[in-house]
This record gives structure tokens, sequence and C-alpha cells, in this order.
């Protein structure tokens, strides 16, 4: 029963829940609580598939279990207990699948690599051309296209160009420095690099790409939160319409003008009232049940099987 709740649980995460929270207006009120739920919704689906493929392995013989009982009858047909057909079609069934985890494989580490090299030119190309005095805190290199970036690493560095530094009055420039250091105090580089992950390892799976947007939108949206406090929003706002300019998602950078330009501005003129707290209570409440979730689901049949002995004694 445990591998077929998982299944179940996968699913409706997948194609329910999902796309549901995508379209769910509170996220502009709670993006922090939002980028968390898209977060642990991911792990879950991912800890579920895992867990449903532990459960086979460890509970391989419980053929009256559905799913168990789907292996069971693959594992018998590989070993030539059917007839050709069911072999045939095990043995297609298997090559799938080990097609698949060296795709997955290749295509992530592809992508770690390619990361790692463009990362690697960028900070080469800011190391020979930047000028670390003209900005505290940050390396200006000179392009007459204002922007600014976060690069992650080892060490994370602000890169923001000429153009912006000529373009941009000091209270908006200001801010846009807050914006990357909210990014790199938030640690949002290893968020987005955790769904493109995913996307990458499974390309198929339209979930995963739909946390890749959003978590990429809320990250921005997180990051005007935090600058707002120390800068004033009116002079971000002017910020991201210098430098609102659209952002390659595969290239590692957290800029200040990336996600939705529009969404960002209208939030930033008109803020949108903060949940209440048990609005919040209950949102919380519901991630916490999906973080537990898989795991509870895994030890259901264990759990069901000692609920009646304990009632005997």
């Amino acid at each position: 029963m445990s591998p077929l709740l998982l299944i179940a649980f996968t699913l409706v995460l997948a194609f329910v829940a999902a796309p549901r929270l995508a379209g769910a207006s509170w996220v502009l009120r709670a993006p922090r609580l939002a980028l968390t739920t898209w977060l642990v919704g991911s792990c879950a689906v991912v800890a579920s598939s895992l867990l449903t493929g532990l459960n086979l392995l460890l509970y391989w013989d419980r053929t009256h279990d559905l799913v168990s009982g789907a292996w069971h009858f693959c594992l018998d047909s590989l070993l030539g207990r059917h007839d050709a057909p069911a072999q045939v079609a095990a043995v297609v069934g298997l090559l799938t699948v080990a097609g698949l985890c060296y795709r997955m494989g290749l295509g992530i580490t592809r992508l770690a690599a390619a990361q790692r090299a463009r990362r690697a030119d960028l900070r080469m190309l800011v190391r020979l051309a930047g000028i670390p005095s003209l900005v505290p805190g940050a390396t200006v290199v000179r392009h007459d296209q204002p922007a600014a970036y976060l690069m992650p690493g080892k060490t994370t560095d602000i890169v923001i160009t000429s153009g912006a530094v000529d373009q941009l009055r000091a209270p908006e420039l200001h801010a846009v420095l807050a914006h990357e250091r909210a990014h790199a105090s938030g640690r949002h580089y290893h968020l987005t690099h955790w769904v493109r992950f995913l996307v990458q390892a499974f390309p198929g799976v339209a979930c995963f790409r739909l946390a890749k947007r959003q978590v990429e939108r809320l990250v921005e949206l997180c990051a005007d939160d935090t600058a707002a406090r120390s800068a004033a929003r009116i002079d971000l706002a002017r910020a991201l319409v210098t430098m609102a300019r659209p952002v390659s998602a595969d290239s590692g950078l957290l800029a200040a003008g990336g996600g939705d330009s529009l969404e960002r501005l209208h939030r930033l003129l008109t803020p949108p009232r903060p949940l209440t707290v048990f609005a919040r209570a209950c949102v919380a409440a519901g991630v916490a049940a999906v973080a537990v979730a898989p795991l509870a689901l895994a030890m259901f049949d264990r759990y069901v099987s000692w609920v009646p002995d304990a009632l005997s004694l």
C-alpha cells in the first residue's frame, strides 16, 4: 500500500497542488512563505519518488500490493518465468530506465561544468575590466547598458556597470546594491540552482519547470522586500525601470532587473497587505504536512500492521 500512496501523493503534488500554487494570489503578500512552499514541495516530490523505489526494493515480495505486484511481475519476466512478449516488455522497460538515468547524470554533469566555466569566465572579465573603488561594495565594469548582477561562487561579488553608475541617482544606486545584497544574504543562488538541477535532471516533468519559473520569480520579490527596509521603494522602482531588460535564465546570475519587471514594479509602488497571522499559520501547517508526508506514507504499512497488534494486547 505504501508505494501506491506515495505515487498518488506525488501525482497530486505535481499535477494539482503545483498549478494551483502558481496561480495563487497570496504569494505576492508572502513571497518568502511561498518560496518555502515551492522548495518543500519540490523536495517532497523527489523524496516520495525515491521512497517509492526504496519501498519496492525492501518489500518486493509483497505481491498482494498493486505496485509491488507489478514490480514482481517485471522481475519474473526478466527471469524467464513469463512468455516472450512479457520478457521483451520488461527488457525494454529496464533499458529505458537505464537510459533515462544515464541521460540525467550526463545532463547534470554538463550543466554543472558549463555553469562553473561561465562563472570563471565572468570572474576573469571582471578582474580584468573591473574598477573596484568606484562604488563601495561592488565592482564596476565599463558598459553602457545599466545592469547589476550577483555572481555566486566561493565569494559572492556584486558587479555593476558604468552605465548604471552614470544613469542612476545615488538613492537608486543604493537601492540596487541593497537588492543584490539581499540575494547574497538569502543564498538565493543556491535555491535557483536547486530548481535548475531538477529541470536538468527531469526535463519532462512539468511541475519542476513550473517550480523553476516560480522560484526565480519569488527570489526577486524577496530581495525587493529586503531592499525596501533600507531603501525607499520609489527609488528601487525607478532603478528597476532604468535597468529592466531580459536576463538569461541559464546565466547563473541574479540581476537587479530580473524576474517579472511589471509585477515587481506594481508591487513596489502599491505594496500588498501582508498575510494575516492565521493565514500564515495555515500555510505553514500545510507546508509542514507536505514535508513529513513522504516519510509518513513510506511507513504506512508498518504502522497499519502495528495498530491491530497493539489493540489486541
